[in-house]
């Protein structure tokens, strides 16, 4: 048997790498407004500031929650000396829905936005065009923004070791169909990473050192132009999403990464490995949300996958708190057969932290 591990954003965040959208904000807007404060204006394919005089001071910003107040402070006071203009309405919306919510998913939200476009708009070439033009911009600064962070977070990893439990054989209690005598031997272990950046490269070279281990950055790698970055949404599942085929306008796909996986090998190398052998799904910090459910989908409900391990991630010290049960919801939603669901995930006594 094998072991198929999904390595997601909760990865990188337990080894103390900024990756998550909040952080990437913060990044995006401090640098629009430390233009705006040193040069009085800032000119940008999303928002442009300018003020004819000289500003006194330079606020707070050591939060995502004070940029966003700057903004709106500048938005709601401005006079002749001070505009403010956004030259977004998807990048405008991120920003209130952080306001609302605190916290932001882009690639979900663009897909929602996608959605009512779809339905509402009376000019929807021209809009469609807008949005993913600026879409494409903002996953460009992700880009770039995760290049810097993970030079700021260049450390080397002292523990090499530390998933060596990913060697281990498959108690049978874990398995479906399986001997209930004797655990099953892992041959090989298939590393998905969803995340850009190469964290787990250093477990995955140790691991190789006694188990055949293969690693497939299957949303691409960062600063590897053969194998680009995938940003978007992937749920060709959802009931909405089907409409797009009969309205017969191909920029609705633009940012859908079924049609982005075409690019490399990465995702048919994936199904050659599912469909060659039993394996069981070990997930380290991925949400398993939507936003993949393409891919997911097709994982979790395949007749090889005879087992879904949570490694959950932990909160604080009491024992419960952690987002296993989170995770569970989060997988039925990738399952047409909830009955089948409830006999391949593991249940949490038998689950490990991440």
């Amino acid at each position: 048997m094998n072991r198929l591990v999904l390595i997601g954003n909760g990865f990188d965040l337990s080894h103390n790498i900024k990756t998550r959208y909040n952080d990437f904000l913060f990044y995006y807007l401090k640098k629009i407004l430390d233009s705006f404060f040193s040069n009085l204006f800032y000119e940008g394919k999303l928002i442009e500031l300018h003020s004819r005089s000289s500003i006194t001071g330079v606020p707070k910003m050591e939060t995502l929650d004070d940029l966003i107040s700057i903004l709106n402070i500048l938005k709601t006071k401005r006079d002749s000396n001070i505009s403010i203009e956004y030259k977004s309405h998807f990048f405008q919306e991120i920003i209130e829905v952080y306001q609302h919510e605190k916290w932001v998913d882009l690639e979900n939200h663009y897909f929602s936005y996608l959605l009512r476009m779809s339905n509402d708009s009376s000019n929807l070439i021209e809009d469609l065009s807008k949005l993913n033009q600026d879409f494409e911009h903002l996953k460009t600064e992700l880009e770039n923004y995760l290049r810097e962070e993970i030079v700021i977070s260049d450390k080397p990893i002292q523990n090499p070791s530390k998933f060596d439990f990913l060697l281990e054989d498959i108690p049978h209690d874990q398995l479906i169909d399986s001997n209930p005598v004797y655990p099953t031997y892992i041959e090989n272990i298939y590393v998905l990473n969803f995340n850009y950046t190469p964290t787990f490269n250093v477990y995955a070279k140790h691991l190789n050192n006694k188990k055949n281990t293969t690693i497939n950055f299957i949303h691409g790698e960062l600063n590897n132009p053969d194998n680009p970055i995938i940003f978007g949404f992937g749920d060709e599942h959802n009931e909405e999403y089907k409409k797009f085929e009969n309205k017969k306008e191909n920029q609705l796909f633009e940012h859908i990464k079924s049609f982005k996986y075409l690019r490399t090998s990465n995702y048919q190398d994936l199904v050659r490995f599912i469909d060659s052998n039993e394996f069981q799904v070990c997930i380290m910090g991925h949400s398993c949300g939507l936003s993949d459910r393409t891919m997911l989908k097709e994982i979790f409900e395949h007749e090889n996958c005879k087992s879904i391990l949570i490694n959950y991630h932990k909160r604080g010290t009491v024992p419960n708190e952690n987002d296993y049960t989170e995770r569970t919801y989060e997988i039925s939603r990738h399952f047409t057969n909830k009955g089948m669901m409830r006999k391949k995930v593991v249940s949490f006594d038998k689950s490990k932290p991440l």
